[in-house]
């Protein structure tokens, strides 16, 4: 009997260790955001991120008045608070508060790529004047609802791998005012570089606290980022869908002309004046404000029209 008892024993023992078993999915779930590397920690999810995010700010300068304008993705890197304002500077600082993120995400822009933007934006060529640290008023609120558009083409470059609406609370160009950010805090930096006139090599950095990353639970999750295999989605709704979204009306826009003409004879027209319009070749064609396309300006059964000539495509022809 007491041979039994110990045979019994013998033979449960190796399915002591079911805890580490049981660990090993939600280890699996978190590594869907966060993999630890040989030097440090990796961030996969980000790839896809920083993809979408460079269309994003491309299509968002092309519609303020730059139609050729290209961006590319630099390398990511991990530094301190301290060396990233640093080698942003001299330049603008937005943050947002972006939960379930567990602290902020922060962007930097030359402020010379900054005036340029608004010089285009009014008008102009982006030429930049000379180089000043105090912003216009009129330049502080372009820097503001600059700064908003791009927390919304955050939030869509994030669509699919977490549900964040970032909300910007800071616009400044000094760092230190860039609270909740200790100088020796590491932040993974992400680079994009713009490519054309005006803006030739002009960066726009992206930068998220590595703690903020780390404390994303694996369940928070969407589905395409944990990559679950729930399988395709039901056909029939997928179809309505289709079809509801092919008789969506988007707004088209184009621009003309662009007259410049000078504060003294501004305030010198009445009505009756003339002010003479040169017509370009081509001209943008926008679809929700996103670069769609150049055409030339023509007639069409009467009505003036424009003819598409060019239908724009990214670096990496998306």
């Amino acid at each position: 009997m007491t041979a039994s008892a110990k045979t019994v024993k013998a033979v449960k023992a190796p399915a002591a260790p079911a805890p580490a078993a049981a660990a090993a999915p939600a280890d699996t779930k978190e590594s869907l955001l966060l993999r630890k590397a040989a030097d440090g920690y990796a961030f996969p999810a980000l790839e896809g991120v920083a993809s979408q995010f460079t269309r994003s700010l491309r299509d968002l300068v092309r519609a303020l008045g730059a139609p050729a304008i290209q961006i590319e993705r630099a390398g990511a890197e991990q530094m301190s608070f301290a060396e990233w304002s640093a080698a942003a500077a001299p330049a603008i600082f937005w943050r947002y508060h972006a939960p379930p993120l567990k602290g902020p995400v922060l962007l930097a822009g030359s402020r010379a790529l900054l005036l340029q933007l608004v010089d285009i934006f009014y008008g102009g060529q982006g030429k930049l004047a000379a180089e000043r640290e105090e912003l216009t008023d009129a330049e502080e609120r372009f820097a503001a609802r600059l700064g908003r558009d791009i927390g919304m083409q955050l939030a869509a470059a994030w669509r699919g791998k977490l549900a964040i609406e970032p909300e910007l609370d800071c616009v400044t160009g000094d760092p230190a005012k860039l609270a909740a950010v200790r100088a020796d805090d590491e932040l993974f930096v992400q680079r994009f570089k713009l490519r054309g006139a005006p803006f030739e090599g002009r960066t726009i950095m992206c930068a998220y606290p590595v703690a903020a990353l780390r404390g994303v639970a694996g369940d928070e999750l969407l589905p395409e980022a944990q990559g679950a295999g729930a399988g395709a989605a039901d056909p029939a709704w997928a179809g309505a869908l289709d079809k509801a979204l092919r008789d969506v009306r988007m707004p088209v826009r184009s621009v003309l002309a662009r007259p410049e003409i000078s504060l003294v004879k501004l305030l010198a027209l009445e009505v009756g004046d003339i002010i003479p319009l040169t017509m370009p070749r081509h001209v943008p064609v926008t679809v929700a404000g996103r670069s769609f396309a150049l055409g030339s300006i023509g007639e069409a059964n009467g009505n003036a029209a424009i003819m598409i000539e060019h239908i724009e495509k990214g670096p990496d022809n998306d």
